[in-house]
């Protein structure tokens, strides 16, 4: 299958994932998720929360679910840098909602098998969409995950359950436990209403940054 290579503000308009100006939102929705974590480290640091290595830690935002795995509970704090995976999907209108649950707790139940991944985070969002995060070690973790049963069957099941998909590879340059932002270096696309697949990917050098907000620097 051929993949397109696609400049930093290129729209395919024929292929309406590839719209540069959905970096902003996905970019903010990936902020919002290491916010998730981050916190969620914190409180576990103060005694308020108990963390169990894979056991997923679940709450609701305004009746919009919430769920954190973390994976490496010492791993996740003391790498200097990490790098992530983030998953955006156009959803199709009729889908089995328990398919999806049933595959996403596939996924991240077999991360015990690859220790590089250290957490998966995932928030709902208006309409029955989802974001998801993936943080790992190094950028081969996610090539050996990509071998897993789970993830098999993920990429089989994705033309039935997604318009189109893309997915984004960067890095967090300080760690999880530092200050510093998801910058994105490459994403990925899948177009699935085209016979056959449509794929482009694009690069960003340097990486693509999260846009900072006013309210950002008053917090």
């Amino acid at each position: 299958m051929s993949v397109r290579q696609l400049v930093p503000t290129e729209f395919v308009t024929s292929h309406a994932c590839t719209d540069p100006s959905l970096y902003t939102p996905d970019l903010d929705l990936l902020a919002y998720l290491l916010q998730d974590l981050r916190t969620l480290l914190r409180s576990n640091a103060a005694g308020r929360v108990e963390l169990v290595a894979h056991e997923p830690v679940l709450w609701d935002v305004h009746n919009l679910r919430r769920r954190t795995v973390v994976c490496e509970t010492e791993a996740v704090r003391s790498c200097d840098l990490v790098h992530i995976v983030g998953f955006f999907a156009d959803r199709r209108d009729q889908i089995d909602d328990i398919v999806l649950d049933d595959l996403e707790i596939d996924l991240f139940d077999e991360f015990r098998r690859f220790p590089g991944i250290l957490s998966y985070s995932s928030m709902e969002l208006a309409n029955r969409y989802w974001a998801n995060l993936v943080v790992h070690r190094v950028p081969d973790d996610t090539e050996s995950w990509r071998t897993s049963t789970a993830h098999d069957r993920a990429v089989d099941i994705s033309p039935r359950l997604y318009r189109s998909v893309r997915i984004h590879n960067g890095h967090i340059d300080g760690g999880v436990v530092g200050n510093g932002a998801i910058v994105i270096d490459r994403t990925k696309y899948w177009d699935y209403d085209h016979d056959p697949v449509w794929r482009a990917e694009r690069s960003f050098d340097p990486p693509l940054r999260r846009v900072r907000k006013q309210h950002d620097d008053e917090r």
